[in-house]
């Protein structure tokens, strides 16, 4: 399909529109399951946690409802409801009202906290975790919130100090991701006996618990205890036989023992439940060529390289969407270097090149996207379009018939050689054919005025 702009994505977080438009190592792949089993752990216990974090402040602090008047329950409940709805902007803006008129209100503390985690604003979260734990110091679910948002923040330190302190101060079993949390920052720090230590305390209080095994037998592989790490693995597909990072573990075992034939097949399954791991394929992608298969090896490389170009696209679009444009940028360009054939990141890297008026960037970022791409008609016309502003109608004009070569049934590129050969007085005649064929595809109330315009130009050089 012909693309017609640069990046509706990016269209969206500006808010604006134009008129017209590496290899992995092994430890590489071990920090990244510990990654993946600390996303999946995380899944089922932060949203919840921050959902239901505030509402339970509030039955649990009965007094510090009970002091304040009506409309400041109402406002409570308000904020809450727009929390539990996603609506974190909004709950924040009430939840910051109420601390300003009752700054010892603890709801009010840990509810503002927590739409700025959602918001990931981790900075100011911190901060109101702290305020509402100066009022209330005993508060473990708040303590543990902020540890989360302090390990969020990559403060890992901090982060261990307040799980610490929640799961002392906790009244029975504390929650299995505090535990988890706790074993993936040691492991992150190349501290494995202690990582261990808090995954075996999860797995002892939380025996049904998949990420807690996972986690343990990720920690077991890492020291060479192969046959403690497969138990952990097998342990963690009785629980859940649909688990792949299970399947992907006992594989790493089976590879570590010489069975390629067994890693393959547990690599295979692995990918088959979830194929858009990139560490799944990579591995794979090393026991086929090891097992001689090098043609099928190649090709589950390149499927490696776009998977992981793909993943540093989404992150990329995470980061624009909090404005963070460094970041976004630099994210796009590694996706480009994983994948070059990825012609989405091609584009939406030259659209932001663009907005930033960094010309030069943007057309030679897509020259790459049209080297690896050759019959990217879109990508001509993008291209075009740059030229036009750098006043190179040569090479824009060039760029618009090759889109209208490869794409004879977009409007856009069409319209676009239309307008320039009227404004630089090339070919009117042809000029008044390509718009009048471009509305005819798509009759754009923007297209008949390039006609109207052309039709004019045409008038008063007679």
């Amino acid at each position: 399909m012909f693309v017609s702009h640069l990046s509706s994505f990016f269209e969206y977080v500006f808010g604006v529109r134009e008129s017209t438009q590496p290899q992995l190592g092994k430890w590489d792949l071990i920090f990244f399951m510990e990654r993946s089993y600390s996303f999946w752990s995380n899944r089922l216990t932060w949203q919840l946690r921050f959902y239901l974090l505030a509402f339970s402040l509030i039955l649990f602090s009965q007094h510090d409802l009970l002091s304040q008047n009506n409309q400041v329950v109402s406002s409570l409940r308000k904020a809450e409801d727009n929390f539990q709805h996603g609506n974190w902007t909004e709950a924040l803006k009430i939840y910051q009202r109420l601390v300003k008129d009752h700054p010892d209100s603890v709801s009010a503390h840990v509810g503002m906290a927590s739409s700025l985690v959602k918001l990931k604003d981790y900075p100011p979260a911190i901060i109101a975790f702290h305020r509402a734990l100066e009022i209330s110091p005993r508060l473990s679910r708040v303590q543990g919130a902020l540890a989360d948002t302090y390990n969020k923040n990559r403060q890992p330190n901090e982060a261990t100090k307040w799980y610490q302190k929640a799961i002392e101060s906790f009244y029975g079993k504390a929650p299995v991701s505090w535990y988890i949390n706790l074993g993936i920052i040691e492991a992150q720090q190349g501290n494995l006996d202690q990582a261990r230590r808090y995954y075996t305390v999860a797995v002892q209080l939380y025996s049904k618990s998949v990420p807690a095994y996972q986690n343990l037998g990720t920690v077991l592989l890492r020291q060479n205890r192969l046959d403690e790490a497969d138990a952990c693995f097998y342990t963690a597909l009785e629980l859940n036989p649909k688990f792949d990072p299970a399947f992907f573990g006992r594989g790493e075992i089976a590879k570590k023992r010489g069975k390629l034939v067994v890693a393959q097949r547990l690599y295979e399954t692995a990918i088959r439940l979830n194929s858009a791991d990139s560490a799944y394929r990579y591995a794979y992608a090393q026991v086929l060529l090891q097992s001689g298969e090098l043609e099928a090896g190649k090709q589950e490389l390149k499927k490696t390289r776009s998977l992981k170009a793909k993943s540093h696209l989404q992150h990329a679009h995470r980061l624009a969407q909090v404005k963070d444009w460094q970041n976004t940028l630099r994210y796009l360009k590694i996706a480009i270097d994983a994948d070059p054939t990825l012609v989405e990141a091609v584009q939406d890297l030259a659209y932001l090149q663009t907005q930033f008026d960094d010309l030069k960037a943007a057309e030679s970022t897509l020259s790459l996207g049209l080297m690896n791409q050759a019959n990217w008609a879109s990508g001509y016309w993008q291209r075009g379009k740059i030229r036009e502003k750098m006043s190179d109608f040569i090479g824009a004009e060039s760029d618009f018939r090759k889109s209208i070569e490869l794409s004879p049934s977009a409007a856009p590129p069409k319209i676009s050689l239309a307008k320039l050969l009227a404004q630089t007085g090339r070919d009117l005649a042809q000029a008044l054919e390509l718009a009048q064929n471009a509305i005819n595809i798509d009759p754009k109330p923007e297209f008949q005025e390039v006609i109207k315009m052309i039709r004019r130009k045409t008038v008063s050089e007679k």
